[in-house]
């Protein structure tokens, strides 16, 4: 038992799918470290950062997520997220450009399920942007 299988899900699709040493959740319960023969859990995910190690070799790979619920059992972590994004991915200038497009939809439409569409997608990029920015503050 030197793996278990991580798979990450958002409305988006899958955000990550494989096997790996240990993953960090940021649950309602506080940060959990998940590692092979980790007993049974369902629990709800925070928004914040999952930290995952693939190999146990210290290159982490790390995914942005707004919340959602994660359920742990016979050596399988599910994720389901709200929201997930790759963090080491983001790129600035694709979320200010998003989120001027959506500002801009919003002023033209004023459908009210488009509105809630345009302005999901404008919390979206916000919290992009906002991952982004933090990341890069934790790497100075």
């Amino acid at each position: 038992m030197n793996s278990f299988v991580l798979e990450i899900l958002s409305p988006d699709g899958s955000a990550f799918k494989g096997n790996v040493y240990s993953v960090s959740l940021p649950t309602s319960a506080g940060i959990i470290t998940v590692l092979p023969g980790h007993t049974n859990l369902v629990t709800k995910l925070k928004h914040g950062e999952i930290i995952i190690d693939p190999s146990n070799s210290g290159g982490v790979k790390k995914i942005a997520v707004t919340g959602g619920f994660v359920e742990i059992y016979a050596n399988t972590v599910n994720i389901v997220a709200e929201f997930a994004i790759n963090s080491d991915e983001t790129n600035k200038n694709k979320i200010a450009e998003a989120v001027k497009l959506a500002k801009e939809m919003k002023l033209r439409k004023k459908d009210a399920v488009d509105s809630a569409v345009i302005e999901s997608q404008l919390k979206k990029a916000v919290f992009e942007l906002k991952s982004n920015a933090s990341i890069k503050r934790k790497k100075r």
